[in-house]
């Protein structure tokens, strides 16, 4: 009875399909950060906020950056568009929406840059 209930269990965690291990991982930017800068200057920061990741118009996935605005979203290889939340510090964020291409293997690696409206 414990053999069946064991194999039972067993069988129902395997979907017969191997595990998603493609997305996105990067960075997030706001810039400039200040009215002037010099060539020396570092004039964007990373920033923490909520962002809508969408395929063909159709909501997928969302994720949170960290205060160093480092993110990473799991999702199958193909085209996306990232768009931030209303919570973003940056210029009208709902219609800054960056495209992506999720490659076929592995985490895609990508640096966003959105605008903060200083100039």
């Amino acid at each position: 009875m414990v053999l069946f209930m064991w194999l039972t269990l067993l069988g129902g965690c395997s979907s017969g399909e191997a595990p998603l291990d493609t997305g996105l991982t990067g960075v997030v930017l706001r810039g400039p950060t200040t009215p002037v800068c010099g060539i020396d200057e570092v004039c964007d920061a990373p920033f923490a906020a909520s962002f809508v990741v969408s395929r063909s118009g159709r909501r997928v996935s969302e994720f949170r950056t960290a205060g160093d605005g480092r993110f990473e979203a799991i999702l199958t290889p193909g085209p996306y568009r990232v768009t931030p939340g209303a919570d973003a510090p940056i210029l009208d964020p709902t219609t800054q929406g960056k495209d992506v291409v999720v490659g076929t293997s592995g985490l895609t690696i990508d640096t966003l840059h959105f605008d903060t409206g200083i100039r």
